[in-house]
């Protein structure tokens, strides 16, 4: 299979990169829109297009079918299933601070179960990338290219974005570890949707490295009985937000009132 640069490319320049569990066809409009808007193609759009990826049907297989059973990933399973939870309820404040800390713990337990250094998260995660990038070639694992400009994508994401200095980070979303944990970002920098797609984006490409070497699926959980009901769960969630102002976004707008 071939390299997905063409993905990579105009992924990494919005602050994006290649994820798993998501089609090449989705994958390939998603390029070809920021292509074809170059600078015109913000974090709004970006935001409207991932809440596709990172839907009520798509994230409850995952959190009950997927993130429990993965080595490294399972240890954080009700952290994970509390922050879902709290995006559904529209407090992404509280979701993608929950998440940032497991996307390093769980990262470094990948990092020592593989035997590879990982001091600082930027550099951390390159080592674990690119330790998987030498496993896929060196055992011809799944579509080689492919998985190889997925892991190029995720350091990309992860030095240029996720692991920069906060003040050095340029886009408007603020997705950024060391600005969230480490107080820098006030209510108004961050808290929007595309901050948890991002950090649960992060999750599952963890899942999936955690998968090179477990024999579970690289591909997406179907769903099933347990998830439809999850499903409900979050679809009434979400309407709870909407129509009873449950946000406290919106018990601070006095223009809502």
């Amino acid at each position: 299979m071939p390299r997905l640069d063409h993905f990579a490319k105009p992924f990494n320049r919005v602050g994006w990169f290649i994820p798993p569990y998501v089609s090449m066809g989705f994958l390939s409009s998603l390029a070809q829109e920021i292509n074809r808007k170059g600078d015109g193609f913000g974090q709004h759009d970006l935001e409207r297009i991932l809440a596709h990826i990172y839907s009520p049907e798509n994230l409850a297989p995952m959190v009950v079918e997927r993130y429990p059973i993965v080595p490294c990933i399972g240890d954080y399973k009700i952290i994970i299933a509390e922050s879902v939870q709290a995006h559904f309820l529209g407090m992404d404040h509280i979701a993608v601070a929950g998440l940032m800390p497991v996307i390093e713990g769980a990262g470094k337990k990948l990092a020592e179960s593989r035997k590879v250094g990982f001091k600082g998260a930027t550099s951390g995660f390159a080592n674990l990338a690119n330790d998987c990038k030498d496993e896929v070639l060196a055992k011809n694992i799944g579509a080689v290219d492919e998985i190889l400009s997925m892991m190029d994508s995720f350091i990309e994401f992860s030095e240029k974005h996720l692991y920069i200095g906060s003040t050095k980070y340029s886009l408007l979303d603020k997705t950024n570890r060391h600005g969230i944990l480490h107080g820098a970002y006030t209510d108004l920098d961050y808290g929007r949707p595309i901050n948890f797609y991002k950090a649960i984006a992060a999750v599952d490409f963890l899942c999936f490295i955690a998968s090179l070497r477990a024999s579970i699926s690289s591909f997406a959980p179907n769903a099933t009985e347990r998830s439809d009901l999850l499903v409900k769960h979050y679809r009434m969630l979400v309407a709870a937000a909407k129509n009873f102002h449950f946000t406290p976004t919106k018990w601070f707008d006095t223009s809502a009132k």
